[in-house]
């Protein structure tokens, strides 16, 4: 069972994008206590365009400690921040690993190292996470944080584990957790389905969680109407399952529609869970 820490990993690379996840996740360890860390990654490009500009390794880490400072002072929360040489889509989550981070925040289109992070290559990067990661894009998250989350529900048992991370996330802003259940027309499917609504209202009672449910219709699919509803419901956050090698809105695989969730056009940040085997603990609470 692995420990993990107050701590928020944040990937920088010091574009808007990476400045927004820095405002995402300064918001919420402004009310969760945790610590913000920054990282960014080095590879041989990087090297190269620092050598045309005449800059060093040191000029980064100058940029890094700025950037700490500027954090400390705006949200008056702790910062700290590493300079790591690799590849974005495995030493982002062995830093995490390292660090014991309980939570990663990142920017799409965004560049670290000279990799753009959009599309397929957000997906390497978030199922090589060991911790729930969360996705923005240029949208800053509003003072009363993510006090509207969506939280598409369908008939796998994976879909549980959502649960407990959307508690944790709930708590820190009084949140509402908007339930939208997948559409269903096997019986066994609407059962499985239906206990896991059950479930989850339970636990949600449970931890005084406030919440509501909205179904699914039977045409355009639950991705496409799970992220169409989110904008109706002025959402801030969307909570969605992951895999081993796709991105899934709870059991649903999404195949080529991952980009839709993770850069959807109203810019509402998305939280990829990832399914683990192992149970972990954050303090005296237990994370599955």
């Amino acid at each position: 069972m692995a420990e993990k820490k107050p701590i928020i990993l944040v990937p920088t690379d010091f574009s808007k994008a990476a400045d927004t996840a820095i405002n995402h996740a300064a918001t919420l360890a402004a009310v969760s206590g945790d610590e913000i860390r920054l990282l960014h990654i080095v590879n041989s490009d990087t090297k190269t365009k620092l050598k045309k500009a005449g800059e060093s390794l040191d000029d980064l880490n100058a940029k890094m400690d700025a950037q700490v400072a500027d954090i400390k002072a705006k949200y008056g929360v702790k910062a700290a921040s590493h300079l790591r040489e690799g590849s974005i889509f495995s030493t982002i989550g062995e830093v995490a690993e390292e660090i014991g981070a309980r939570l990663l925040v990142m920017g799409t289109h965004g560049v670290i190292g000279m990799q753009h992070i959009t599309g397929a290559w957000a997906v390497k990067v978030i199922t090589s996470s060991p911790v729930p990661v969360i996705i923005v894009q240029k949208k800053n998250l509003a003072k009363h944080g993510y006090k509207t989350m969506v939280f598409p529900i369908d008939s796998s048992r994976e879909t549980k584990q959502k649960v407990i991370h959307s508690i944790s996330m709930a708590k820190h802003f009084d949140s509402e957790v908007k339930l939208f259940a997948s559409y269903e027309d096997d019986e066994f499917l609407i059962n499985a389905r239906n206990a896991n609504i059950a479930w989850a209202e339970n636990m949600f009672k449970k931890n005084g969680v406030k919440f509501s449910i909205e179904h699914s219709g039977k045409s355009g699919g639950l991705a496409k109407n799970c992220i169409k509803y989110a904008s109706q419901v002025n959402a801030d956050l969307i909570v969605i399952l992951t895999d081993d090698s796709e991105i899934s809105v709870s059991g649903f695989v999404l195949g080529a529609d991952h980009e839709k969730v993770i850069n959807n056009d109203a810019q509402i940040a998305t939280m990829c869970v990832n399914p683990v085997a192992n149970l972990y603990t954050i303090g005296n609470v237990l994370f599955m």
